[in-house]
């Protein structure tokens, strides 16, 4: 992996750092065993990967399972139940009385962001399939079996929200209290998120391993110990971009526009923080509803005078914004992109109307990582024509990075899934995306990538090596700017 601009990244702390300062002060292949490993090789925890205030080493000795390793438990663990000849009927008896593991697994299956949702799926099945799983079919809600851990079955819960929290939270409790999921994969969009993290804090021994979920306050604020991030948060993947615009494209006043819920609030919260502080100034903030089919009346909000508007959008809100906006002015005055507005599954939708635009985020074309490689080869193997995204790729990371863990423990959930919890508080891994570690409050420390859109791909400009849930600041300062809002960051 290249790692550029290392004065650009410092500077981007440094201009952040007058912000935080300020602000405190103020207040369908059936056999998994030819199928390639997506991410494989554990790694020591990267130097200042934990916040400021100390954070969780890796455990430099943990061995990462492969998809051989998982099938041979599985052999194992027959080998030593079933009966032969000279074998006991009470040792097949046990074998057959252990009692399965169930992950729930939840996204957006209905809503604007019910394609997201059909990706993020594809994610928790492939890592599946790693462990001996078979698919049961082709439709999104079809599952896998047969997969083990540690000679424990796995059974695969899927159900389906709408990107609202009321929804993803009943789901969730089908899940817990009538499957009996002791695992939840999920969930996809920032609101739902916190919601969850609400609602599982209620069952301490049910782990949330979450999806994309990106609002900050999930893991920053508040953190319940049962709830575990393996990807960046809204601000994290929108690292980078306010001072780029300022410092490399020249703009001194934008607008932005974005949906009007907790992750698009983070995005632009962390653009304005770098942006302002530079001694830009934001026009206009204009905030859309979730599922707008006509923006036309937002579009003429956006003041002429501007050099730029930044857009937070996903799925097919993001596909109808760029398109209207086009139509509308011709793209006579730029967009600059967060991060999931631009994601594969939107730019493969955009076409040519993508070209160019500048973003942040988790998920590159050209990494180099061998990892990302073997990930898109299985990906496509699996499901024909799919390529990587961060839906798919961070809802993989999510559940191989707990069966990891459980492999670790046997698959033992006793005394309220504690030593799952603390080996899964510890993975450390090459994941398609880069190394990944875990802070205090069980939230990822990962590299993101500054990007521009080439030939209808993402294309690095820089690497922003292992951004944090604080952006390199102290803890206590950095939070004492209040969550991001629809007001906050305040920038003239």
């Amino acid at each position: 992996m290249r790692n550029l601009g290392a004065g650009r990244s410092w500077r981007i702390l440094a201009a952040l750092a007058a912000v935080v300062v300020l602000a405190a002060s103020c207040g369908d292949d059936d056999s998994t065993a030819d199928t390639p490993s997506a991410g494989t090789e554990p790694v020591e925890a990267p130097a200042g990967a934990t916040d400021t205030d100390g954070g969780t080493d890796a455990d430099d000795s943990m061995e990462e399972p492969s998809a051989g390793d998982a099938e041979a438990s599985s052999d194992d663990s027959s080998d030593g139940s079933a009966s032969d000849e000279g074998g006991s009927s009470d040792d097949a008896g046990t074998a057959e009385a252990i009692e399965p593991i169930t992950i729930g697994a939840i996204s957006t299956l209905d809503g604007p962001f019910a394609a997201l949702g059909d990706f993020s799926m594809h994610g928790v099945k492939l890592a599946l399939l790693e462990y001996g799983g078979t698919l049961d079919g082709d439709a999104t809600r079809d599952t896998v079996t047969g997969a083990e851990v540690a000679g424990v079955p796995i059974e695969l819960v899927i159900e389906g929200s709408d990107a609202t929290p009321d929804v993803a939270v009943e789901a969730t409790r089908r899940m817990v209290e009538q499957d009996g999921a002791n695992i939840v994969i999920g969930p996809l969009s920032g609101d739902e998120g916190l919601a969850l993290k609400d609602y599982i804090r209620e069952h301490p021994d049910v782990t949330l391993v979450n999806g994309t979920s990106a609002s900050q306050d999930l893991t920053l604020r508040d953190p319940s110990p049962n709830v575990f991030r393996f990807g960046g948060d809204g601000a994290m993947w929108t690292f980078g971009v306010g001072t780029y615009a300022y410092e490399e494209l020249g703009h001194r006043r934008i607008a932005t526009v974005a949906e009007d819920y907790s992750y698009p609030y983070d995005q632009v919260g962390a653009v304005l923080t770098e942006f302002c502080a530079l001694g830009g100034t934001v026009a206009e903030r204009i905030w859309v509803p979730l599922g707008t089919q006509d923006y036309s009346s937002f579009v003429a909000q956006i003041p002429d005078d501007v050099d730029a508007v930044f857009f937070a959008m996903g799925g097919t809100d993001a596909i109808n914004f760029v398109k209207q906006y086009d139509e509308f002015t011709g793209q006579a005055i730029p967009l600059i992109a967060g991060p999931t507005a631009v994601d594969q599954s939107v730019l493969n939708e955009l076409g040519s109307r993508a070209e160019g635009l500048i973003s942040s985020g988790p998920v590159v074309d050209d990494s180099g990582l061998a990892e990302f490689d073997a990930f898109a080869e299985y990906l496509d193997d699996v499901f024909p024509g799919q390529t990587p995204n961060i839906f798919n790729v961070y809802y993989y990371v999510a559940t191989r990075s707990a069966l990891q863990a459980l492999e670790e423990v046997g698959g033992d959930l006793s005394d309220g899934s504690a030593a799952f919890q603390a080996a899964l508080a510890q993975q450390s891994w090459t994941t398609p995306i880069g190394p990944v570690v875990l802070d205090d409050n069980r939230q990822a420390v990962v590299d993101m990538y500054l990007r521009r859109v080439t030939d209808g791909a993402q294309a690095t400009i820089e690497t922003l090596p292992l951004v944090n849930a604080t952006l390199g600041f102290d803890r206590d300062a950095y939070i004492a700017q209040g969550s991001f809002s629809r007001d906050n960051p305040s920038c003239g």
